[in-house]
């Protein structure tokens, strides 16, 4: 029960004591825990307590009868003087805050409490001022602050989503992971409803799995498709915890997600950890404790037990010191920390239970009560053991890389999107007779000069570069998306002009933005030649006289020539793939094809006449030649054949057959008569002229009858004879 000092005050009072009464006041104003002053109207002040004194550093000569608006910082006074106005209306006023001015200059928070004196009474009231130090208040607040600027820090660069739920379509806010993720701000996901940025199938989805965390009040772990800011849809590993009021309802679920997309296609080879963050301290991913100034752990997340290798109720209450490697570490881990009341990205080896030993990162902070005073250590640790592996990986993987681009067959070198050399192989070292070295970190076109004899654009820039119109001396360029290729005329080591066919297409990073251009360049001269050659070969097949068909070693046809089309009738589409037997006619007997395959499917070349068939049933004579075609290896590849169309040879010798044979029947019947007819003129023709003309014609008739006996046996002279006188 409070003292009842009016009546102590009236009891002195009335015995004439008002010294001691005085005294007594005195006493209790000083003994007030916190500063106070008494100032009028006027704002002099007219007394102060010696807390006042202690607190501001003055003494009280310095302070008496001073104004009071002296000792407020200049930025504060109208504050000062608009509260004390409030007076006028209140009895009293509460918890202005603003800065005092001590002795040495230094500014002091305080909340200003006042309350006038005797309001009614003849004398202008006093007013009785209380000036609460606020300044361990106002660090506290801005040391949250600024932890809490940390932890939004720490939010926005891990990799992880972290979000939390109003309700079960609601979001409150987000970190910029998640915010990039789905291609938006934070401000606008910030409140935002989840139909409004995904589509109703996902945004159902979500929420029915919200429902369950909102409804059961647990933890629940999802996997949910969304899109990624490409429209790509990507699924994610969420962990839902809901965090409850002190009525025991669910005040708003913690959200933390990771893409697992490509991990489920890959996690036979790499093992991730099956959750980052659960909440921001019993689901992190990361480790989480608090240890006291002598290491013992008072308080610690699953994921610390998991990453030691213990139980989590084994884990509270040990020393963190017996999972050092070093224990001295831990002492030079405390300096640091309380050196800078703060500390992150502090690498250390711990051990595990089992006495395998990790590489962890540190972040940690002072762990301190309300008066100040350092109790302990809360750090957050990231097992950095696989990362650490990984980058090892990733090196050698980098050098794997190189080498396998060194040893390339073609010239290749690619460069960033400055136009700056980052790679030049082996190949191209050869070609051009430049060491890596010379040129490796060098731009302005320098990686032409070798090729052109001057620095001029390429196709590495081409590509780069796709909307600069440039000088490119390459034939039948083609572009298809991010690649572009042709062929050019350029110079090689010793001089000489080359000619080159060159592949260029664009590098990316693992977010898809293009970090520069790759180029391979192959020496196509001597293809070239041999192009030109097989392009004659070509020509004459396409062009020439004869019939050439090529077939599989099965005698499907691959190639039939213009002169084919031409005499069968058929076309190029209705035979390729078909079987030569199409054409069959089957004037030939099965033993004439078995003896033909025995000779071309022993590699021997077959010679001889077929009888075949046209596309319109005609059917017609061919004389041919097979040969089969080998591959390096010596094997038959396929059937090569050409021939040319006889029918009409062969019916313009059996005419001619038939005519020879019909005038040697008549040169038998002539010959008998000749004869009669000679002697005849000899024995009967008396006048000399006309005997002689008669007998000149009958010698006439018989070098006739000699030239046809003599052309049985040479065919053409027969021809010429039946051309001249038949």
């Amino acid at each position: 029960m409070a003292p009842d000092l009016k009546s102590k005050y009236s009891a002195l009072a009335d015995k004439g004591n008002s010294i001691e009464v005085l005294d007594y006041l005195y006493e209790l104003y000083d003994s007030i825990p916190m500063p106070s002053v008494i100032i009028t109207q006027d704002y002099i002040i007219d007394e102060v307590s010696q807390q006042f004194l202690d607190t501001f550093g003055y003494e009280r000569n310095e302070v008496m009868g001073e104004n009071f608006l002296e000792f407020i910082s200049p930025d504060n006074k109208d504050l000062f003087l608009n509260s004390v106005k409030k007076l006028e209306t209140f009895d009293s006023i509460f918890g202005v805050e603003f800065q005092i001015i001590k002795k040495d200059k230094s500014k002091i928070d305080v909340c200003f409490s006042a309350r006038i004196g005797n309001k009614y009474g003849e004398d202008a009231p006093d007013i009785f001022c209380i000036l609460e130090d606020i300044s361990y208040r106002r660090e506290y607040e801005r040391s949250l602050e600024i932890k809490n600027l940390e932890m939004s820090l720490l939010l926005d660069n891990i990799e992880m989503h972290v979000w939390y739920l109003k309700d079960n379509q609601t979001y409150g806010m987000v970190n910029k992971a998640h915010a990039d993720f789905l291609g938006h701000s934070k401000e606008y996901l910030d409140n935002r409803n989840l139909k409004d940025f995904l589509s109703k199938d996902i945004a159902e989805t979500c929420i029915k799995s919200n429902d369950e965390v909102f409804s059961q009040k647990k933890t629940l772990q999802t996997e949910e498709w969304a899109p990624d800011t490409r429209g790509n849809k990507r699924l994610l590993k969420i962990t839902k915890t809901p965090l409850l009021n002190s009525q025991g309802d669910v005040e708003y679920v913690v959200c933390i997600g990771s893409d697992i997309t490509d991990m489920k296609k890959s996690e036979e080879k790499l093992k991730e950890s099956q959750q980052r963050i659960r909440c921001l301290f019993e689901g992190s991913m990361d480790a989480i404790w608090a240890s006291k100034l002598d290491g013992t752990i008072v308080e610690a997340n699953q994921a610390a037990a998991d990453m030691l290798g213990c139980d989590l109720k084994e884990l509270i209450g040990s020393n963190i010191n017996n999972f050092y490697v070093n224990p001295k570490d831990r002492e030079q881990f405390r300096q640091e920390v309380e050196k800078n009341k703060s500390l992150k990205d502090y690498g250390i080896k711990l051990k595990r239970k089992d006495g395998n030993e990790i590489d962890c990162v540190f972040s940690s902070s002072i762990w301190t009560n309300s008066n100040g005073e350092l109790l302990g250590y809360i750090g957050i640790v990231h097992d950095v053991t696989n990362i650490i592996k990984t980058n090892n990986e990733l090196v050698d993987s980098k050098y794997l890389l190189q080498n396998i681009i060194d040893y390339l067959p073609d010239a290749t070198f690619s460069v960033d999107n400055e136009g700056k050399v980052i790679s030049w192989n082996k190949k191209i070292e050869e070609m051009t007779g430049i060491k890596s070295e010379d040129i490796i970190g060098k731009g302005d076109y320098e990686y032409t000069i070798p090729f052109y004899g001057e620095r001029r654009p390429g196709l590495v820039d081409l590509i780069l570069n796709s909307q600069k119109e440039f000088d490119i001396r390459y034939d039948n360029l083609r572009r298809e998306g991010d690649t572009i290729e042709g062929e050019a005329k350029v110079f090689n080591s010793s001089g000489e002009i080359i000619n080159v066919w060159a592949k260029a297409t664009t590098l990316r990073d693992v977010s898809g933005n293009i970090i520069g251009a790759i180029e391979s360049i192959r020496d196509i001269t001597e293809a070239k030649l041999i192009e030109d050659d097989l392009k004659k070969v070509y020509m004459a097949i396409e062009q020439g006289p004869g019939i050439v068909v090529i077939t599989d070693i099965e005698g499907n046809i691959e190639y039939a020539n213009p002169k084919f089309v031409e005499v069968t009738g058929y076309t190029a589409k209705d035979v390729l793939g078909e079987n030569l037997r199409i054409m069959k006619s089957n004037f030939l007997p099965s033993e004439f094809y078995t003896s033909l395959w025995d000779t071309i499917s022993s590699g021997s070349t077959w010679k001889g006449e077929f009888h075949n068939r046209k596309k319109d049933g005609e059917y017609y004579w061919e004389y041919a030649t097979i040969s089969p075609i080998r591959n390096e290896k010596g094997e038959i590849t396929n059937y090569i054949k050409v021939s040319e169309d006889i029918t009409m040879k062969k019916r313009v010798k059996k005419q001619i057959d038939e005519n020879i044979e019909y005038f040697a029947h008549l040169i038998d019947h002539i010959r008998n008569p000749l004869a009669i007819l000679s002697g005849f003129v000899q024995v009967k023709v008396e006048e000399g002229d006309t005997k002689e003309r008669l007998l000149r014609q009958v010698d006439r008739i018989e070098e006739i009858i000699k030239m046809l006996d003599q052309g049985w046996m040479d065919t053409e002279d027969t021809k010429r004879f039946l051309k001249k006188y038949v």
